[in-house]
């Protein structure tokens, strides 16, 4: 027993160790990440988080459930939060490898498909954004804990385990905690339904407890998310479910699925052997057991299907479940091996076959999606910086959707827009706005533009450049109207001139 446990804590060493490796090695995060680096130090600074936000689009109010920040803020009463923002994500990510390792044998009882299954875990490319600073880091153990108990329940249920009643509160506590994490807690929820439709179908019983237990998460979601949600809920009505995000990058957010980019992030090994096992439990019955994990599975595909949820946000839960399926398939391969003719040389170098490919399927591939992060450059950074320590601080700043985070992280002013869409009356029309300072070659759509936002610093950082395919600056730049402010590779221009009636140049 003491062997597999040196080698589950072995793996997630590893793990740990090479995802910190990889994050220290980018000195930046992820875009995003900006938004709730802010949070966690204002929650240092002040013991609640940014609702009232004064910088995001100009002033506005926000909408989203705190743990994640609160338990980043913990940390950061005793580390920087720069340290906590790169350890704690990884490490939390790294315990996927612990869990993953127990549903697995819980499912199938098979030590080496669960050590394997465990090492998949700890290498999906998908999970390998080292930089990044989210509360999908958070999430993900969160939801598999609670999947884990649930497994214990139904199994305390079944065989009337006196620790039944423990398991119970211990999942009604993660549960808990999940509901105040993200609300992608939705995916458990229909993911149960699921699970007792298909118990019903298949003649498995379903215990008392195990109907009580969904009961109760029904309940606590909806009470929680409309406790934190209910403002946004009756202002965007049905927009609501698709987080207000704008119509026209609505496609950007919620992509159809891609075989080829699933096969990319979450690795073919992985991503076939759970195909295998899923058909095999659904239409062969092989493993009642996998069930649950099944309609997990079933209830992600649906959401995106749906567009409730981010293709990678998906393909995040989808590939740990695929980690955890990948148990029972090694174990199916292992039977299936014992009874060929060749079974004592086969089985021999099964295991160490199947490491040999895993390392090069996974371990590699999770590598160089890690070196090739999205993150802002250090340059593109100083120009911020330059815009908090060089700018009045009632200025509001032109930049790109995803460096809206960067004007109020790094620059501390006003921006026009960030990807923190809910609650926001006239997202539609910002978007709209932000694309055409970025593409018209007319200045006085420009300014006229600029004078409605009370936009007076302009950003064009190479990515900018890169993304609206423009070669030196913007196309509406006069010398009469602008000074260039901050020049290297990213350029800031400030706003001399306005629209007006003596305006004819």
């Amino acid at each position: 027993m003491k062997k597999p446990i040196l080698i589950v804590g072995g793996i997630f060493a590893g793990v740990l160790l090479i995802r910190l490796i990889l994050a220290f090695m980018i000195p930046e995060f992820t875009y995003e990440s900006y938004f709730h680096l802010r949070q966690v130090e204002h929650i240092v600074e002040t013991g609640v988080p940014f609702y009232q936000d004064p910088l995001s689009y100009g002033g506005r109010e926000l909408a989203f459930l705190p743990l994640f920040h609160y338990l980043a803020a913990l940390f950061s009463l005793v580390f920087p939060v720069p340290l906590v923002a790169k350890i704690l994500p990884n490490l939390l990510t790294a315990l996927l490898v612990p869990i993953t390792y127990l549903i697995s044998k819980k499912i199938t009882g098979h030590e080496h498909g669960s050590l394997l299954a465990a090492f998949i875990a700890g290498f999906l490319p998908i999970l390998y954004f080292t930089s990044g600073f989210v509360v999908n880091t958070l999430f993900l153990p969160l939801i598999f804990t609670a999947i884990y108990f649930h497994l214990l329940i139904e199994e305390g249920a079944k065989s009337g385990d006196r620790n039944l009643m423990k398991y119970i509160y211990i999942y009604a506590i993660i549960f808990f905690i999940l509901c105040l994490t993200s609300p992608l807690a939705a995916i458990m929820l229909i993911g149960l339904g699921i699970y007792a439709l298909l118990s019903f179908v298949e003649g498995k019983k379903i215990y008392r407890e195990e109907v009580e237990v969904i009961l109760f998460s029904i309940f606590l979601y909806v009470w929680v998310q409309f406790l934190f949600f209910k403002k946004s809920l009756l202002q965007e009505g049905i927009s609501f479910v698709w987080q207000n995000i704008p119509s026209t990058i609505i496609a950007q957010y919620f992509p159809k699925f891609s075989l080829g980019v699933a096969l990319v992030l979450v690795s073919i090994i992985p991503f076939l052997a759970g195909a295998v096992v899923v058909y095999r439990s659904l239409f062969q019955l092989q493993n009642q057991k996998s069930f649950l994990l099944i309609s997990l599975v079933i209830a992600t595909s649906l959401l995106t299907w749906l567009r409730l949820i981010r293709f990678r946000q998906s393909l995040a839960f989808f590939s740990v479940v695929l980690a955890i399926l990948f148990a029972a398939f090694y174990q199916d391969i292992e039977r299936y091996v014992q009874k060929t003719k060749l079974s004592s040389n086969l089985q021999r170098y099964l295991l160490p076959i199947t490491i040999l490919i895993l390392l090069f399927s996974t371990v590699l591939p999770a590598i160089n999606t890690a070196l090739l992060q999205d993150v802002p450059s250090s340059e593109e950074v100083q120009a911020f910086i330059w815009i908090r320590e060089n700018t009045p601080p009632s200025a509001t700043v032109l930049a790109t959707l995803d460096e809206g985070h960067l004007v109020t992280y790094y620059g501390k002013r006003k921006n026009l827009i960030d990807d923190r869409f809910m609650l926001v009356d006239d997202v539609e029309k910002r978007f709209q706005s932000l694309t055409s300072l970025f593409t018209t070659k007319f200045r006085t759509e420009a300014l006229e533009l600029a004078s409605q936002y009370d936009i007076e610093y302009f950003v064009l950082t190479p990515s900018a450049k890169e993304k609206y395919q423009l070669k030196k600056e913007f196309p509406y730049i006069t010398r009469r109207c602008f000074d260039t402010a901050y020049q290297n590779e990213t350029l800031i221009f400030k706003l001399k001139c306005r629209l007006g009636p003596t305006e004819n140049e």
